[in-house]
């Protein structure tokens, strides 16, 4: 495949994997559970141009295993904590290999389950049973496209991306850092009832801390100039959107910009701005849709606020332990 045709084929996969993940959410009986899976399709997508089909599996499958006590635990803040303190502590070991960056996506759909889940709190086992189901036959669906129709390019091995980049100590510190922040937003999110809102306020430290605390500073930045673009982006195209268009058809659209970016590696700011938009759309109706996404930016600047506060608290204690080993990283 040539290098011209690839971003072609690659927009193609993109909205077939987001229209099948609506068709079988339909199927299923679970019609509000459409645009979970697309997003959950979108986040294995990623992977999978990242790290391969394996990894892309791998990273769906255990999404569809964490759904369970999420959607149980939607009704309990103190088990809805439990389940996102657990995924960051993962998720921050995950940066021993450098994959934090491509499984923080994942976490996208994790929070929505928590705190806006598609199923009532009094969802029936079938329900919840339908909803795994559609987790990983999408997911499936999705991986088998993007082996067959978009393979990796120049016979890439991908165990070669799997190369130590940081030590355990280092790992577990960031796990650590990242599950103070969810023991701080997480409860704000479900006891005040936030709802979709309390998904921008949960998820915004993962996109802002990073294992080391010197680089998270400039990633915040990024972080913040990404959502202000992304929900300046909503705001414009909501009074230019004919009432009769689904939203789901520019939120197909930017999901496509949203993985494009992503396989070129480009800014982190731009790919943050096509993805606010995407999970706006996706999670809105037209009526509420500037509202919508000026309630994202609040609760973003609370987030990026809960991660500045614990960066400057860490700071002092990473700087107190490379002194200690010469100046050396951990």
């Amino acid at each position: 495949m040539t290098s011209r045709t690839r971003p072609v084929v690659l927009t193609l996969v993109v909205v077939i994997c987001l229209v099948l993940a609506e068709q079988i959410a339909r199927g299923l009986g679970i019609e509000r559970a459409g645009g979970l899976l697309c997003l959950a399709n979108l986040a294995t997508l990623v992977i999978g141009i990242k790290l391969g089909w394996r990894q892309a599996l791998l990273g769906m499958g255990s999404l569809a295993l964490l759904t369970i006590p999420a959607v149980l635990s939607q009704s309990d803040p103190a088990a809805g904590t439990v389940v996102m303190t657990i995924t960051a502590l993962g998720l921050g070991l995950s940066a021993r290999w450098q994959l934090q960056p491509v499984y923080w996506l994942m976490v996208v759909s994790l929070c929505l389950l928590i705190t806006n889940s598609p199923l009532a709190s009094t969802a029936t086992t079938s329900e919840l049973a339908r909803l795994v189901l559609a987790m990983l036959a999408s997911g499936s669906l999705t991986t088998l496209l993007l082996s067959k129709l978009l393979p990796r390019q120049d016979g890439v091995d991908t165990p070669g991306a799997f190369a130590v980049a940081h030590s355990w100590r280092r790992a577990l510190a960031y796990g650590l850092l990242l599950a103070a922040t969810t023991l701080i937003s997480t409860p704000i999110a479900l006891q005040h009832h936030w709802h979709i809102n309390g998904l921008w306020l949960i998820l915004t430290p993962f996109l802002v801390l990073r294992p080391f605390v010197r680089d998270a500073w400039r990633v915040a930045l990024h972080r913040s100039l990404g959502t202000l673009a992304g929900v300046v982006l909503v705001i414009v195209l909501a009074p230019a959107l004919p009432h009769s268009l689904p939203l789901q058809v520019p939120a197909i659209a930017l999901a496509a910009l949203t993985a494009a970016i992503a396989a070129r590696q480009g800014h982190p700011a731009l790919m943050v701005a096509a993805l606010t938009a995407t999970i706006v759309l996706f999670n809105s109706n037209a009526t509420d849709l500037p509202q919508m996404a000026d309630k994202r930016l609040q609760a973003c600047a609370i987030g990026i606020a809960i991660s500045l506060g614990v960066m400057a608290l860490a700071h002092p204690i990473e700087q107190r332990f490379q002194a200690a080993q010469g100046g050396q990283p951990l």
